[in-house]
């Protein structure tokens, strides 16, 4: 029952999404970041989404560069919150759970494309044009984390990233589902 009342909501959201929803996203993010990297975090969710997306990026740069955190830490954080959000909607389908990423990372500005599990392409990424190929390779723990608590589990396989040159990201999500909840 919870499953359809967000799949519906979730269709609406794809149609229109308030610009609240996405502060408060990347306040989630940001606020992820700050735990992994002990540092303090700061208040971007009432910030219109560009400045909250150029606040979370610029955020992460900074935390990236002063160090403090290790990939895995990040993964964890992130994978607790793919759980959380699993639990939240209800989801258990893979195609309901792939529809709700790529809802996700539409909103933080990057185009996905393939399925999960499986093969991804990121045609279009906002954070590529902040990070270094070492900070992408750091950060994109946080995408392994989330994709792999909203799938129980799994891991994602970069190939290919824009920051080190590619016209695409490419990479490939293998295992998940577990009935988990």
């Amino acid at each position: 029952m919870r499953a359809r009342i967000v799949r519906n909501l979730l269709g609406r959201l794809e149609r229109h999404t308030p610009a609240l929803l996405v502060g408060v996203q990347s306040q989630i993010l940001l606020n992820l970041a700050a735990r992994a990297f002990r540092t303090p975090g700061k208040s971007v969710w009432r910030h219109a989404p560009a400045q909250a997306l150029r606040e979370y990026a610029e955020f992460t740069v900074g935390c990236t560069r002063r160090g403090g955190a290790k990939p895995e830490t990040l993964y964890r954080e992130a994978f607790d919150l793919g759980r959380r959000l699993r639990r939240l909607t209800g989801f258990t389908d893979t195609e309901d759970i792939e529809r709700l990423i790529f809802y996700l990372y539409r909103n933080l500005q990057i185009s996905m494309s393939g399925h999960l599990p499986g093969e991804i392409t990121v045609r279009k990424c906002y954070f590529s044009g902040f990070y270094t190929p070492e900070q992408c390779a750091i950060m994109s723990a946080v995408d392994s984390g989330v994709i792999s608590g909203l799938f129980g589990g799994g891991t994602l396989t970069f190939t290919g990233r824009i920051t080190e040159g590619h016209k695409t990201c490419a990479a490939c999500f293998t295992g998940g589902i577990t009935d988990e909840r």
